[in-house]
């Protein structure tokens, strides 16, 4: 069992150093971001649940079926069982997603009716009097999809639903679970190599699946206008703008 967990742990640190580098340096990352973004999760959880099973071979290694943690034998290991209950409970707590407080901000601003609706596309849409452009998607049951009057006034139409049909796949697709666990898990590991790679790419990665979401609906052209003028100044607008080209 020694052997085993030894194994096992050894193999979970390799998944947690060599995946960043592969995800982050992979040019296929970018054409295909919902592929990658599966993958950064499936190496996660490759690399924890090995390292967890791992310890737990080592650690219960020799020790009976019927008192595995030797309580029998000394009553400290009982206390050092529930030390690491509560550091393992202490790590859910941590990852756990909530929500920021600018979407509780535009949670109450959509729930109290002070930003009127407009369905666009299909979609219902909160607009909310604002000279400066914004758009966003606040998950949950009182969530939705949120844009200012100063960027719906620049978009053409097609260019706004295709504003509208990203932010509403960040909602399909659960964008903002996948950008909260992978930041979490960075705040509460941050010496595990590539935790800050794998929120840095999500961040990244999610802009693009929704980009593709809304291609589809609208056309790339179409997505790439709206880029443009919503984010057009920013480097991951550039950069969200050119791979829609063509």
């Amino acid at each position: 069992m020694v052997v085993a967990g030894v194994v096992l742990i050894v193999l979970a640190l390799a998944v947690v150093v060599l995946a960043p580098r592969v995800l982050t340096r992979s040019a296929w990352t970018i054409d295909h971001p919902r592929t990658a973004l599966v993958s950064w999760s499936v190496a996660v959880l490759l690399g924890v649940a090995g390292f967890v099973a791992g310890i737990a071979l080592v650690v219960l290694a020799n020790r009976p079926l019927t008192d595995p943690f030797g309580l029998a034998a000394s009553p400290s290991h009982g206390l050092n069982v529930g030390v690491a209950l509560v550091a393992v409970l202490a790590f859910v707590v941590a990852v756990r997603v909530r929500p920021g407080p600018e979407h509780d901000a535009v949670r109450e601003a959509m729930r109290s009716g002070s930003a009127p609706h407009r369905e666009i596309a299909g979609v219902p849409v909160a607009l909310v009097e604002a000279d400066h452009a914004l758009a966003c998607a606040v998950p949950g049951r009182a969530g939705g999809v949120l844009v200012s009057t100063g960027l719906a006034d620049q978009l053409r139409t097609d260019e706004l639903e295709a504003v509208v049909a990203h932010e509403r796949a960040h909602l399909s697709q659960h964008h903002a679970v996948a950008v909260a666990v992978a930041e979490s898990i960075e705040r509460a590991v941050p010496w595990v190599p590539g935790a800050r790679a794998m929120a840095r790419s999500t961040r990244v990665l999610v802009e693009f699946a929704a980009d593709d979401a809304a291609a589809r609906r609208l056309g790339r052209d179409a997505v790439r206008r709206a880029v443009l003028v919503a984010d057009g100044t920013s480097a991951l607008g550039v950069i969200r703008a050119s791979r829609l080209e063509g």
